[in-house]
């Protein structure tokens, strides 16, 4: 489950702290924001694990932990390999720089929780609020505030590692992809690229990542035409097939439902298995 939260002009005048999304349970797909992101974010590790870029350095956020990104900063995350569950929370407001700078939490990175159950029972209470479709926003304030000033004195940052053997090249490889996902990308071509042999471009991603290159991709692609099915709900199928690398709308039907439970017409609809 995940909800965004619509703000008007007067309500970001009027309200400090102000809550932008949260996620429970979210299934998290390979994100990369060379600009990063416009709010504060906050995520849970639940299951599995992820690895955070975080304007050039690396951590991998295992479960019970916090990573907390600022606004603005290069990052990126991805599973390690299988199925990574987060819960997350955004939020943003005229408050937020200096709140956080006196709470000490205004340092961007990874953290140990000495309370998760306590982080926790704040998340849930946000996410409850916003699944109602109208928040109220003053309330969902005073939790945001709550939370932080229990994270103040309950949280432990851990160190930012440095880059294991050839997760470099992974993440080039990653990057890559994310350019170039809307074309019709082969191994050779990555070979091409990145002068080196498709056995070992393929040994040495899987080592990092947990899974092939060409399954990598198609996660990509498959993000990508969730994003779109959402956002351009008059565009075609078939459009949206091939804007995200798919060369039928068939197969690209097939797999969206392999890898998401829905057609793309029904996800669009929200109605599971419809077809």
């Amino acid at each position: 489950m995940r909800y965004s939260v619509s703000i008007t002009k007067r309500q970001r005048e009027q309200i400090p702290l102000l809550l932008r999304s949260v996620g429970i349970h979210h299934l998290q797909e390979p994100i990369r924001r060379p600009n990063g992101f416009p709010v504060w974010q906050i995520f849970y590790g639940v299951s599995g694990s992820g690895e955070f870029y975080i304007d050039g350095e690396r951590a991998v956020l295992s479960p019970g932990q916090i990573a907390i990104l600022e606004p603005h900063v290069r990052h990126g995350y991805q599973s390690t390999g299988g199925d990574w569950l987060v819960h997350y929370v955004g939020f943003d407001g005229d408050a937020c720089a200096k709140l956080l700078s006196c709470l000490r939490l205004n340092l961007q990175g990874l953290f140990s929780l000495t309370d998760p159950d306590l982080f926790l029972s704040h998340l849930s209470a946000l996410a409850q609020s916003a699944s109602t479709g109208k928040p109220q926003l003053t309330e969902c304030s005073k939790e945001l505030y709550s939370m932080l000033l229990d994270l103040s004195g309950g949280v432990r940052r851990l160190p930012m590692s440095q880059a294991a053997e050839g997760s470099g090249l992974v993440k080039e490889i990653i990057l890559y992809l994310e350019d170039h996902y809307s074309g019709d990308l082969s191994l050779d071509d990555l070979s091409s690229q990145f002068h080196k042999t498709p056995e070992y471009l393929c040994t040495t991603f899987k080592s990092v990542t947990g899974e092939t290159i060409m399954h990598y991709l198609r996660r990509i692609r498959i993000h990508h035409a969730k994003v779109l099915l959402m956002e351009h709900p008059d565009e075609g199928i078939k459009d949206i097939s091939l804007r995200c690398g798919f060369n039928g709308v068939s197969y690209f039907g097939r797999v969206f439902k392999e890898a998401t439970g829905y057609t793309p017409q029904g996800y669009r609809l929200g109605v599971k298995d419809m077809s």
